[in-house]
């Protein structure tokens, strides 16, 4: 059966915006609901019930596994017979959202062999949705109410500015070294702080030239925001300058990776 992916792009928006209003319901309340989970990550009430409608509206969309932040997550011996399958963070961005500051995000990802095809990101405050990936040969930017924008990344010119995208919670700390590098090669540095996978929108728009993590993440943080960075131009990178992989090891975390707006720039010399 062949996937009219525009099709299920809109059907993707439409369990993002349902999703997004249980999210806002939970985000006006004084009481989140929050727990520790085991690994000392918060979690509300608003990731499960973002949770449970994602998952129930997805199983109707495509019959392919869902792998959710929020649910249970299976041996690598089953997750490597799947060939398709959705990869979901039904709340990225839970710190934000506990710290109030409207930087959370839904995203969703389809994947398949191992790499994300197609992503779409919701932002419930905001009411923006970034989505795309190379089965869709683009990627968009939409506000609800409006009509998408087609977004690609931005060249990156040699000695000139460049922008950089700091996360909110781990900031510039981690990446003292690093900026130094940036400092001695461009003319300007400037750093943008940010929380959830806004940042990889950002570089995917063109806003932004490259966000660098270090530090812990996982691969329902990424996939969505990968496949709309590669539909827009750019790449998201691992440590040793290969794109991003995912379901083959039992454990979901990341290695430190790299989002990266133009390609062709040279990556290499500074990153490694």
């Amino acid at each position: 059966m062949t996937t009219d992916y525009s099709t299920l792009v809109d059907s993707l928006k439409d369990l993002c915006r349902t999703a997004g209003d249980a999210i806002l319901t939970v985000y006006s309340q004084d009481d989140f609901g929050v727990i520790q989970k085991s690994d000392d990550s918060p979690v509300t009430e608003a990731d499960h019930k973002a949770h449970a409608i994602i998952q129930a509206g997805l199983v109707a969309l495509l019959d392919i596994p869902v792998l959710s932040e929020e649910g249970t997550l299976p041996p690598l011996s089953e997750r490597e017979t799947w060939t398709q399958y959705w990869l979901v963070d039904p709340l990225d961005g839970t710190r934000e959202f506990i710290a109030r500051t409207d930087e959370f995000t839904i995203n969703i990802a389809l994947m398949d062999k191992n790499q994300p095809i197609l992503g779409v990101i919701y932002a419930p405050v905001a009411k923006a949705f970034y989505y795309g990936g190379k089965v869709l040969h683009g990627s968009w930017r939409q506000k609800v109410g409006e009509e998408p924008v087609v977004i690609n990344t931005r060249p990156c010119a040699p000695e000139g500015l460049l922008n950089v995208a700091v996360t909110r919670n781990h900031g510039r700390d981690q990446l003292v070294d690093l900026i130094e590098r940036f400092e001695q090669r461009f003319s300007e540095v400037h750093l943008t702080v940010a929380g959830s996978s806004l940042k990889t929108c950002l570089v995917a728009e063109g806003s932004l030239d490259i966000y660098p993590r270090r530090g812990p993440t996982c691969e329902w943080d990424t996939a969505a925001g990968q496949a709309i960075v590669e539909g827009a131009g750019g790449k998201v990178l691992n440590g040793q300058m290969l794109p991003l992989t995912y379901n083959q090891k039992e454990s979901l975390i990341n290695p430190d990776f790299y989002v990266v707006g133009d390609p062709n720039a040279e990556w290499e010399s500074l990153l490694t």
